[in-house]
């Protein structure tokens, strides 16, 4: 009987461990992290842009993670003229009622430097019936060196 106990643990604990993706996960994945301040991989992000600028195909995935250590995924995509947004919340474990998965198309990645940040936008998403701009990114100008815009 202790073993049945043993092994039901030892499988759970192993599902649980399965469905996370923690920022050693995601540090080995590549992805560009958020940490609710660190920003972790960032020269992902900066190769993204530049192929972006080059009109190449190109694709990034930034792991924002809440401060309980919930990670919300957005694998972006660029095809040479559009942008293509999912959020992927289905390892978040405080989403609540959120869809576990959302697409959008997005027809601009705005770059806007303000006083003590940079700030990365999609505009013109669709969404159902309108138009509607995403925060992709946010960044404290001291967590960068040598940031060109």
């Amino acid at each position: 009987m202790q073993k049945k106990r043993y092994a039901l643990l030892l499988l759970g604990t192993c599902l649980l461990a399965a469905c996370s993706y923690d920022s050693e996960k995601a540090v080995k994945n590549g992805d560009v992290i958020n940490m609710n301040g660190p920003i972790f991989n960032f020269d992902r992000f900066q190769q993204f842009i530049e192929s972006v600028e080059a009109e190449e195909a190109a694709s990034v995935r930034i792991a924002n993670y809440s401060l309980e250590g919930n990670p919300t995924l957005y694998n972006l995509s660029f095809d040479g003229s559009a942008y293509d947004l999912e959020i992927d919340r289905s390892k978040n474990k405080e989403r609540g009622d959120i869809p576990r998965k959302r697409n959008m198309s997005c027809t601009e990645l705005v770059a806007e430097e303000r006083q003590q940040l940079f700030m990365y936008t999609l505009e013109g998403c669709e969404q159902g019936d309108a138009d509607r701009s995403f925060s992709l990114l946010h960044i404290l100008k001291e967590q960068i060196e040598d940031h060109e815009h």
